[in-house]
């Protein structure tokens, strides 16, 4: 798609066409405001986005990305772009988890929260001693009946000590809570925050419906070619290799932004939709908010895609306990959840998350080691033929929830006229895509504030129910 070319001045410059620029982008527009995002890459999408594979043609993404059920802003925005078919949510079961070779298959649903564990007790207890799992019962009472606020106070520890301290067993620690902080938190528990991952228990705790949901589509088809065409025809427009390198203020208003070409494109209000590293970039190191981002470490990650001459099995997705022996923690057959756009064998995707001990690996190494791992839960891994591969390397899949940095997330209006958006700034959730698209619909929100327009478009963060929500304490009258 060709971006529009440069026209009237813009209400509101956005740098970054990422989810969170696009989410906010696609609010502004439809308040009624001209709309100029400003992408320094040739395409959209950031650390979300996909393309045509050169040497097969099929669609991936840098890496296969999962959706829950309980992020509603999300699942908003897609609904505004026309595009919430396209997700095949996993409904009747949770997750499979190859452990020891065996494949354990956990499900939600049944009792009130959080009983509706109670149902999977005979898979774990295939490999994990009743001992081991009745030690987390102190840690989930006292998450059920802690505040935001207590939850908060835990960020100086980290997620080890933590489930320690609580009486956790170290063999339940590295059976289940490291592969949890590895898998979702894209970081290993020792160096994890206890304030992140106790979040993750209570909504845990909290929620007997939990789905996850797999785009059918690549990502850049699924959210951010769409919102193009929304703020195309609302009159706002996209800019690419448009590369800003800092702000024009006058006197202590934002006025415009400059770009690396040496042109500018003036604005009474910027918002930064970048992840942390690209900070320093735009502006002045002694600033508040440059400080805070040099604070936040990427987390690294290797995406494998491989394609067979043959289905291999009819599973959508599984996972393995995380492992220093192992490389891929989770894995997608989008053969099973696209419709038809594969090929007519195997599309396999999968996920070497916190992938420093992966860096010195040669490409073609990393993909022998995912196939011997693809053939552990898929024997026909072994009888088929590999008929394509591609490795992707990303820098960054999110910042590191490392001990402290849930305290040190900045907030989205940083200044008359300046405000942030991204899965890294306080949003009260994990670095995931929801906190990036609540990010954007927050910092619309404000933005509108300070031009005395009251909206309401963020949607807010999951509230644990069941037996949590009569257990946990509130900070105050908005709860959690």
């Amino acid at each position: 798609m060709t971006p529009t070319p440069p026209g009237q001045p813009a209400d509101v410059v956005i740098v970054g066409a990422g989810i969170a620029g696009l989410s906010c982008a696609v609010h502004l527009a439809d308040a009624g405001l001209r709309v100029v995002v400003l992408e320094s890459s040739d395409v959209p999408g950031g650390r979300a986005r996909s393309w045509a594979d050169p040497a097969t043609g099929f669609e991936v993404d840098i890496g296969p990305h999962v959706l829950l059920n309980k992020y509603a802003n999300m699942q908003a925005l897609l609904k505004r772009l026309g595009t919430a078919h396209q997700i095949c949510w996993q409904t009747e079961e949770l997750l499979t988890v190859l452990d020891r070779g065996k494949h354990l298959r956990f499900k939600v649903g049944g009792l009130p929260a959080p009983l509706h564990y109670v149902r999977n007790l005979p898979q774990v207890l295939r490999n994990v001693p009743l001992r081991h799992l009745l030690s987390n019962i102190r840690l989930g009472w006292r998450t059920m009946r802690s505040s935001p606020r207590e939850l908060m106070a835990l960020d100086d520890q980290n997620g080890r000590d933590y489930l320690l301290s609580a009486g956790v067993s170290p063999g339940f620690i590295d059976w289940f809570w490291a592969s949890a902080a590895m898998a979702i938190l894209n970081v290993p528990v020792e160096k994890c925050s206890a304030t992140s991952l106790m979040r993750l228990l209570a909504q845990g705790l909290g929620h007997n419906d939990l789905a996850f949901g797999f785009p059918k589509v690549g990502l850049s088809d699924l959210y951010a070619w769409p919102a193009i065409r929304v703020l195309q025809r609302n009159g706002s427009e996209v800019r690419f290799g448009c590369a800003v390198n800092g702000l024009v203020r006058h006197g202590s208003n934002v006025t415009r932004v400059t770009l690396a070409d040496g042109s500018s494109v003036d604005a009474s209000a910027v918002v930064l939709a970048v992840p942390p590293t690209a900070i320093e970039s735009l502006l002045p190191r002694q600033h508040s908010l440059t400080m805070t981002a040099a604070g936040f470490e990427p987390s690294p990650y290797i995406s494998c895609y491989l394609w067979f001459d043959r289905m291999l099995s009819d599973a959508r997705f599984w996972a393995r306990p995380w492992s220093p022996g192992c490389f891929n923690t989770d894995f997608y057959d989008l053969s099973n959840i696209r419709d038809g756009t594969t090929g007519r064998g195997s599309m396999l995707a999968t996920n070497i998350i916190w992938s420093h001990r992966a860096a010195e690996l040669s490409d073609r190494e990393i993909i022998d080691a995912t196939l011997a791992e693809i053939a552990d839960f898929a024997p026909a891994a072994r009888q088929a033929n590999l008929i394509g591969t591609a490795v992707h390397h990303i820098p960054m899949s999110v910042p590191c929830a490392t001990p402290g940095i849930e305290t040190r997330r900045p907030a989205i209006h940083q200044e008359k006229g300046l405000f942030i958006a991204g899965d890294w700034v306080d949003t009260g959730l994990p670095f995931c895509m929801e906190s990036a698209t609540r990010a954007g619909a927050l910092a619309a929100e404000q933005l509108l504030a300070e031009r005395g327009i009251t909206a309401k478009l963020a949607l807010p963060t999951p509230v644990p129910g069941g037996l949590t929500k009569w257990l946990r304490r509130s900070d105050g009258p908005d709860g959690f």
